[in-house]
């Protein structure tokens, strides 16, 4: 008789510990709703396209930021030519003797995806001190969705190349 008292007393509804969690039902609804989620609304979000353009406005910083290191190394003028849809570095105005890439042995251009255009169009050059010949500022203009404005800018006495 004791023993059924002492169990009764444990399972009676006024000692029972309240379940911490979710239900089944709960997990199975929300990671329904975030796989929906994932497999609809991301990829209308994050397009090809602007990381195209992100990687192409790297890219052309890269080059500017290569032909600067170029003019130095050799102590001699380099060429940054900007065209509408492309960036490249060079040994003669005009770019028509480009520098070769480092590694792929390609003249150094980056070329804009379709819907990014550069402006102003034009050369500039860096002295054998890697200081340009002016400041400038390359401004790249996207019709993709989504894609920010961008900029390379070139100040004018130390040369330093930033976004």
């Amino acid at each position: 008789m004791h023993l059924n008292v002492r169990r009764n007393l444990l399972f009676s509804p006024r000692h029972r510990q309240r379940a911490c969690g979710f239900t089944v039902v709960e997990l199975v609804v929300t990671i329904s709703i975030v796989g929906l989620l994932a497999a609809i609304v991301v990829p209308r979000l994050v397009g090809p396209d602007a990381f195209a353009s992100r990687g192409f406005s790297d890219e052309a910083i890269n080059v500017v930021r290569f032909g600067q290191k170029t003019a130095i190394a050799w102590r001699r003028t380099i060429f940054v030519c900007v065209t509408l849809n492309s960036v490249s570095a060079a040994l003669a105005a005009g770019c028509a003797a480009p520098i070769t890439h480092p590694v792929t042995g390609n003249p150094l251009t980056a070329t804009a995806p379709s819907g990014v255009t550069l402006g102003p169009v034009g050369d500039f050059t860096f002295n054998g001190l890697g200081q340009p010949s002016a400041a400038t500022t390359i401004t790249f203009t996207s019709t993709i969705a989504g894609d920010p404005a961008r900029q390379i800018v070139v100040e004018a006495e130390t040369g330093y190349v930033h976004p």
